[in-house]
């Protein structure tokens, strides 16, 4: 089977792919196979040595197992996700080869799924897709970038347009800190919200996924204040910081965008899908630094997705696990 080139990530580089595995000999093998057609292999022993390696090398795919001693590759895979802004393809592989093992792996974030022991020509099949897969998501990101910054260059766009316009993690995470000091300096409500999409046990096709990602986007820009800032927090979800917000007004934001979500995929006579939505508070015995709520929404995000998906989680003083449907009933829990 012929190789698919490499794309290189800079002057003279390789890809870099992290193989995060406890077995040495697993690890042995798919280096050997990655390196043999050109790529660079970085290793990992554990879900928390692979988290570190991630943040150190910053590879552009992972190839990770899902039982590893210390954290397991379930839960680094989520954590792998939350940490980059750009589609991270990770490829996740176990001995255990059931149809709700592979759910399971998908669900927890990873691209695709393959069992032990694979074979060379699998393996270097499903990296190809992976790789091409990324190079698509990248070209949209840059004509997505120069159009957004034709846009910021027009003196044209109004105030409010432009805190809903894209940026880096690393810019908004700055204005979510001048928002957070005002905040703390007046004394005044702030509610972050992270809504995520579910992904659909059938698995996630990249066209697909970026198209619900549009829905989504979509349906939050319109059900929220020009004063509230949303930016991708990865290639399936968002992140909202809403100003002069208690816990109400953000359950209603949170109901709003769940039910038209659910509503606008089912227009389109397709399967439908959802999305999970945490959220946490300012003031809050909790809440004490932006680091604080930060974390206290990914907690509920993450206890959203637990409960199997289209929920609506929030922290305030205790979690409120809430189930919006179409006729505005709840679960409390």
């Amino acid at each position: 089977m012929p190789a698919f080139p490499p794309a290189a990530s800079g002057p003279g580089s390789k890809i870099k792919i992290l193989v995060a595995d406890d077995s040495q000999s697993d690890r042995t093998v798919a280096r050997a196979v990655l390196q043999s057609v050109g790529y660079e292999v970085v290793e990992a022993t554990d879900g928390q040595q692979a988290i570190e390696v991630f943040e150190r090398e910053r590879p552009a795919l992972v190839v990770i197992d899902v039982v590893m001693p210390r954290l397991g590759g379930l839960e680094a895979c989520r954590v792998l996700k939350s940490r980059t802004t750009r589609y991270l393809p990770v490829l996740m592989v176990s001995n255990r080869n059931s149809v709700q093992d592979r759910v399971n792996g998908l669900r927890s974030g990873a691209d695709d799924f393959i069992g032990k022991p694979y074979d060379p020509e699998e393996l270097r099949a499903r990296i190809e897709v992976l790789v091409r897969t990324q190079a698509v998501f990248d070209g949209q990101v840059m004509a997505a970038g120069a159009q957004r910054r034709s846009r910021r260059d027009d003196p044209g766009l109004e105030p409010g347009e432009r805190a809903h316009t894209p940026m880096s993690m690393e810019a908004f995470e700055q204005r979510m800190a001048g928002v957070f000091a005002e905040a703390e300096r007046n004394s005044d409500p702030l509610a972050c919200v992270l809504v995520e999409l579910d992904h659909p046990p059938w698995g996630k096709d990249p066209v697909d996924l970026a198209l619900r990602a549009e829905v989504v986007h979509g349906v939050i820009t319109g059900s929220i204040r020009k004063i509230d800032l949303v930016n991708p927090r990865s290639e399936s979800g968002y992140i909202l910081l809403l100003p002069n917000t208690h816990f109400p007004g953000a359950l209603t934001v949170a109901e709003r965008i769940a039910r038209q979500v659910r509503r606008r995929s089912r227009a389109s006579g397709g399967r439908g899908f959802t999305v999970s939505i945490g959220i946490s508070f300012y003031p809050n015995r909790d809440t004490r630094t932006l680091g604080d709520m930060l974390g206290l929404v990914d907690a509920a995000l993450e206890r959203a997705r637990r409960e199997g998906g289209g929920k609506i989680c929030l922290f305030q003083h205790q979690g409120y696990l809430y189930a919006p449907d179409d006729d505005e009933a709840d679960d409390d829990a």
